[in-house]
């Protein structure tokens, strides 16, 4: 009955905000007791007690809290390391139902009276369950081998409660924590992903079209080349439903399980870690299409050393600027291998940004030169550990650019769109996999080699011929870009020449921008504005107390406070008129038109 149901949300919100009030109090009782101090020994220690604790209440509140405390356990950029490292041990794990509700399941979904019309043999021991469903091993009567994968009942009623309550404690969350470190927390943004992902893994129709689009991808469909190590297991369309999905049979062996893998003998663990970070570089980079979750229970190699993907209820595909973006960044990062020149690093570094800004990570009309700066420190630190250069005891980023670290910080340019919680994820994953199968793995080592023939495929499209002319071009100056280079010089040196003739006349104003100063007037002005507002709000309560006790009409307080407000807003806009008169006079430019000109300088040479 409905009222049955009203009732068993309203336990379920007030079991949910419980829990959320106990921590929110907890959290700031914590802060209290660690002090100014968030990095001290006494700081960690707290926030580790308390993030098990919450592991343990996401657990305790079911399979929607579970799945959003693994997408949290992505959020690098808004948790402390100890609570990631808490949430990153959530897993799905949890007893199987009965086997006879699992039958009723399959029969009413496939609308038949009896198991034995659709398969041959059904196992009534699962071969796994999770929070979501449990799998059983069949075999269709056309002798086929498949899964079956049963949804657990009444998962829809759950979700549309539990995930009402995330989104509001998602806004709550944006309004008292609205930055961290310079990068926009976006709980809104997390919690509606995490929503569309729910909903879309309990509804088992499009998990069997994005296995088959995975599957068509790796096998040389939709206009991508074929990958022969991966396995990606075949669904069976006439028996699946939006609660039931029936796939081919794909034993394999744990791809963490190294014994196991030695016991195959013909497998070689290192050819498989290269393996795993290619199939998934393929889809980020050329797929556009990947999987969120690929953790060791779903990933298992063959008998013939192929890598097999499992479970397909969360995948995601990446927009096409998110696409360009990333790719970009990984040309910027990866083209040239680990060894850079400064003139290189310069070049690379705006490519970089150009890259974060296309993706939407870096928020339009943010500071290029500190960004370029931050990306430039970056692109080195990362060849020279390509290089095997130690230098953890020169200087950090903080004293290197603290500057312009601080700038970024305060403008709250980086803005991580929520697609990039699964890419984090996804890559620690298969980095903690790679380095469990081969001590010496390094994900940057492998990318490097991959990115770099995705470069070669774009710039010369397979064409060695294409290739080897470029590279002699590029080695004897016999190119475009040189010849123009040499061509255009007179013009160039011409323009330094009237360019500094300018300066020695001083018909040429150079602006200097102070970004300490920048961020003094800042604060200076959030204080003034401040005190402002604490003087007018004093005002306004003496004139109401005073009109209260002198009983001065309700209409001329009105009046007076129209009458003072116009005044206001009529001085303002003279003032401001004023100012545009004056940088309209002739003979007189004003600093932004100088700027102009400066920039469409710059940009002739």
């Amino acid at each position: 009955p409905s009222r049955w149901r009203r009732a068993r949300a309203v336990a379920r919100t007030c079991a949910i905000w419980r829990t959320s009030l106990s921590f929110a109090f907890r959290v700031a009782r914590m802060r209290s007791r660690a002090g100014v101090d968030r990095t001290g020994a006494r700081a960690v220690e707290l926030r580790a007690s308390l993030a098990a604790d919450f592991r343990d209440a996401l657990i305790r509140l079911g399979p929607t809290f579970i799945k959003f405390g693994q997408l949290l356990s992505t959020r690098v950029d808004a948790l402390p390391p100890e609570v990631i490292r808490e949430l990153a041990t959530l897993q799905n794990d949890v007893p199987s139902f009965d086997p006879n509700r699992a039958i009723r399941i399959v029969e009413r979904e496939l609308g038949v009276s009896k198991l034995s019309d659709v398969f041959s043999s059904f196992d009534r021991e699962p071969l796994a369950a999770a929070s979501l469903a449990q799998v059983h091993r069949a075999t269709l009567k056309t002798g086929e081998e498949c899964v079956v994968k049963v949804q657990r009942e009444n998962l829809r009623e759950r979700f549309d409660v539990d995930c009402a309550n995330i989104k509001f404690l998602a806004r709550v969350a944006d309004r008292l924590d609205p930055e961290n470190e310079g990068v926009a927390s976006n709980w809104k943004g997390i919690a509606d992903t995490s929503e569309k992902v729910l909903y879309r893994e309990i509804d088992f129709l499009q998990e069997r079209d994005a296995a088959t689009a995975f599957r068509e991808s790796f096998e040389g469909g939709r206009g991508f080349k074929a990958v022969p190590y991966v396995k990606v297991p075949k669904t069976f369309d006439a028996y699946c439903t939006s609660k039931i999905l029936v796939m081919e049979y794909v034993p394999g062996v744990k791809i963490n399980d190294v014994p196991a893998l030695e016991a195959l003998g013909d497998v070689d663990l290192e050819t498989l870690s290269q393996r795993l970070t290619f199939s998934y570089l393929e889809q980020l980079c050329r797929h556009g299409f990947f999987h969120c979750d690929p953790h060791p229970g779903n990933l298992a190699v063959d008998t013939d050393g192929n890598l097999v993907y499992y479970d397909f209820g969360m995948m995601d595909e990446l927009s096409p600027n998110v696409k360009q973006g990333f790719k970009e960044f990984c040309f910027a990062l990866f083209e040239g291998g680990p060894m850079i020149s400064d003139i290189q690093l310069g070049v690379k570094a705006k490519q970089l940004v150009d890259a974060v800004e296309t993706a939407g990570v870096l928020a339009k009309g943010a500071d290029r030169l500190s960004s370029e700066q931050l990306a430039r420190y970056f692109i080195r630190a990362f060849k020279d550990k390509q290089l095997g250069v130690d230098r953890s005891d020169g200087p950090g980023i903080k004293s290197s650019l603290g500057t312009e670290l601080q700038a970024l910080t305060e403008a709250q340019v980086f803005r991580f769109p929520s697609t990039f919680t699964f890419i984090f994820r996804a890559i620690a994953s298969i980095d903690g996999i790679g380095k469990g199968l081969d001590e010496d793995y390094d994900l940057g080592g492998f990318a490097q080699p991959f990115v770099e023939r995705l470069i070669e495929k774009l710039k010369y499209g397979g064409d060695n011929s294409k290739k080897a002319l470029a590279i002699f071009g590029k080695a004897t100056g016999l190119n475009a870009e040189d010849v123009n280079t040499a061509l255009t010089q007179p013009r160039k040196i011409e323009y330094l020449e009237n360019t500094m003739r300018a300066i020695e006349q001083g018909q040429l104003k150079i602006r200097v921008r102070s970004l300490e100063n920048e961020m003094a007037l800042t604060r200076l002005g959030t204080q003034s504005k401040a005190t402002t507002n604490l003087l007018l709000a004093s005002l306004a309560l003496n004139v109401a107390a005073a009109a209260k006790l002198s009983r001065i009409p309700t209409i001329g307080l009105f009046a007076a406070a129209a009458a003072v407000g116009a005044a206001i807003v009529c001085g303002g806009a003279a003032s401001a008129y004023r100012r545009r008169a004056e940088a309209q006079q002739p003979g007189k430019a004003s600093d932004v038109e100088l700027v102009a000109a400066a920039t469409a300088g710059e940009r002739a040479v």
